[in-house]
């Protein structure tokens, strides 16, 4: 099994490390970026196999960050995180090129879903 590096964008400290404790017990790397900064900090000096980002933050919309995203990595699949019903904003997302949206709060299984998913791998 190939050992993934991935983003998590979100302004909240509780899923960076709910990424980092259960991703990273299987020998997955974690990058976790809290603003569109950091986001395109992170994309600058990695390269990553899958992100998952929040759909709503305080000083960004999880949107113009996907967009921002994928401009810069076109090929990144991206994974958006919600904890709203937010249709016509997941619907933008999908347009944009996010490959799913995963409804906050989630579940170990549901990431590895949405992994296989996206990128065809078991974790």
């Amino acid at each position: 099994m190939k050992h993934l590096n991935i983003l998590v964008v979100d302004d909240k400290k509780v899923i960076g490390d709910f990424f980092d404790l259960t991703m990273g017990y299987y020998g997955h790397h974690i990058t976790v970026a809290r603003d569109l900064d950091h986001t395109l900090q992170a994309l600058e000096a990695e390269k990553f196999d899958i992100a998952f980002m929040d759909m709503m933050m305080p000083d960004n919309d999880g949107v113009k960050v996907l967009q921002e995203v994928k401009q810069r990595v076109p090929a990144l699949p991206v994974v958006m995180m919600s904890g709203y019903s937010l249709e016509e904003k997941i619907l933008q997302a999908g347009r944009l090129g996010a490959v799913n949206c995963l409804k906050k709060p989630f579940e170990v299984d549901d990431i590895r879903r949405a992994v296989y998913e996206a990128i065809g791998q078991e974790i």
